[in-house]
């Protein structure tokens, strides 16, 4: 008799003891998914946008602005030039004036699509254009895909306190290296800047 009480006293102890490993099991599951969740949300194509948008309504957003529009080589050849910093600052200086006549609030960030083979070669020129404009030596990208977003504004008339809406579209582009970078055009206008070459 008192085998039998030993050998159920010991399983007993190993059920007990499974379940806190399995607590833990869980736990841990729960956790990484948070964390590849909140990677996602806080690197994904909507989360470009909001930085765009952020970086053009606010005091001193030129830094984020021009990192967002502009591929890193790209960047990296202004600031070597010496370029950057005066770029900055003038786009800071330029919206100030803005800025102190109107309130700018983000209303809605809308994915409407993703970007056709088409756009995509579109958007490989539209950044080499961009990277003529402002004299750096266009390179290939590697481009993995892009969504167009519909960006709506509320405008605030600081002296009337009058209220108006805005709405842009713009694509979000993931650039292999660079991450999401934004084409300040329609994924239409890409498609065609495709079929142009």
């Amino acid at each position: 008799m008192r085998k039998k009480k030993t050998a159920a006293v010991q399983t007993t102890v190993t059920k007990k003891s499974r379940l806190p490993l399995i607590l833990i099991l869980a736990a841990s599951a729960v956790i990484i998914t948070l964390v590849i969740l909140s990677v996602i949300y806080f690197t994904g194509p909507k989360r470009a946008v909001k930085k765009y948008v952020r970086a053009g309504i606010s005091k001193n957003g030129g830094k984020n602005y021009f990192s967002m529009i502009l591929p890193d080589y790209v960047a990296d050849q202004l600031k070597s030039d010496e370029k950057w910093e005066d770029m900055i600052e003038s786009y800071n200086t330029d919206l100030a004036d803005v800025r102190d006549d109107y309130k700018f609030k983000i209303k809605d960030i809308e994915k409407t699509s993703e970007l056709s083979d088409d756009a995509l070669k579109g958007a490989q020129l539209y950044f080499m254009e961009m990277a003529k404009k402002y004299d750096t030596k266009p390179e290939k990208l590697k481009i993995k895909k892009a969504f167009e977003f519909k960006i709506k504004l509320t405008k605030k008339d600081r002296s009337s306190k009058k209220k108006t809406s805005e709405s842009t579209v713009v694509c979000a582009v993931k650039i292999k290296g660079d991450g999401w970078k934004i084409a300040e055009v329609s994924a239409q206008y890409l498609e065609e800047l495709c079929w142009k070459q």
